[in-house]
């Protein structure tokens, strides 16, 4: 292959592979607000779109209940690495009162008919982002909903999480308490809350086509020396040896390119010194060319997809 270009990649691939945003997320009803759902999806506003019927096809039994109907999606959880990550957290959050992911002392949520307030909802998040297996994915909760988030911030469980990085973000003009009555108010209501959902889907896509684009360029350039071992990185070579997995610098002006493996020993290795002890992959780091963080599950993730695009 003389030349990289997105061009030459069949146009279901691309689409397939800029389309993963997996997430899970949480509904509340709005005209009945004690009722809440979660699910999990690769695409949050054509999957609130289906739960409220804009769409004929999908959309789960419960949320078709009669009076239910519209849902606000209230937050998201995203940044897990595939699919089936997503979906094990959503079962986990769905069955809090009996995954092996939250320990049996820890447990706030004791039986399948309890823990159906906003604040059992939220406080399983937390205690599911202390288990090693959701931690190092170094997750995200986005709310749309800023009264959600107070409730967020609040903890009334008080689940202790200060011993890990922890993300919380939440839209721009997010929504508030819902209060007022009528069709219209409610209708006017969802179509707030579909756009917010719209601006974070939107930006996530564009955001990782982008990043993987401008990546893709610099693969294009032929014989690269990896930062951190010398050795020959080469995506335009006929041989798979020296289309390795390979990771980049987000900063625009940093040239790095490494092995994502010499990345990773690297990182583990400044991490360790920070934290005194052992650890097999790494969360956040700098890049060691300059210094901008790095988030380890967002490295592996454009690897993966300049793999899967370009190193075949």
């Amino acid at each position: 292959m003389d030349k990289l270009q997105e061009s030459d990649r069949p146009i279901e691939k691309q689409q397939q592979s800029f389309a993963d945003f997996y997430c899970c997320y949480l509904l509340q009803s709005i005209p009945k607000r004690q009722s809440f759902y979660i699910g999990s999806t690769p695409n949050p506003l054509r999957r609130l779109r289906q739960h409220n019927g804009i769409l004929n096809n999908g959309g789960a039994y419960r949320t078709r209940r009669e009076g239910t109907r519209p849902w606000e999606m209230i937050a998201v959880v995203h940044g897990f690495p595939c699919k089936i990550a997503a979906l094990q957290f959503e079962h986990a959050w769905q069955h809090g009162y009996s995954t092996h992911y939250i320990k049996e002392e820890d447990r706030i949520v004791k039986n399948k008919t309890s823990g159906r307030s906003i604040h059992h909802k939220l406080a399983l998040v937390r205690l599911l982002f202390k288990h090693a297996y959701f931690r190092y994915m170094d997750l995200i909760i986005h709310f749309f909903n800023s009264e959600m988030k107070k409730i967020w911030e609040e903890n009334k469980f008080k689940v202790n999480v200060d011993s890990i990085h922890l993300t919380t973000k939440i839209s721009e003009r997010a929504l508030s308490i819902f209060v007022k009555n009528g069709d219209d108010a409610i209708t006017l209501f969802e179509k707030e809350n579909l756009k917010l959902v719209k601006q974070l889907y939107e930006h996530q896509i564009n955001e990782t086509r982008d990043m993987c684009q401008r990546f893709a360029k610099r693969l294009t350039y032929g014989s690269l020396n990896c930062a951190i071992c010398n050795q020959i990185i080469d995506y335009t070579s006929d041989q798979a040896f020296f289309k390795p997995y390979v990771a980049f610098c987000p900063s625009e002006t940093c040239k790095l390119v490494a092995h994502l493996s010499c990345l990773n020993r690297y990182l583990v290795d400044e991490e360790q010194h920070l934290k005194e002890r052992l650890l097999l992959i790494p969360t956040l780091g700098k890049c060691p060319e300059c210094s901008t963080p790095l988030r380890w599950t967002q490295v592996v993730k454009y690897s993966a997809f300049l793999m899967a695009l370009y190193g075949s």
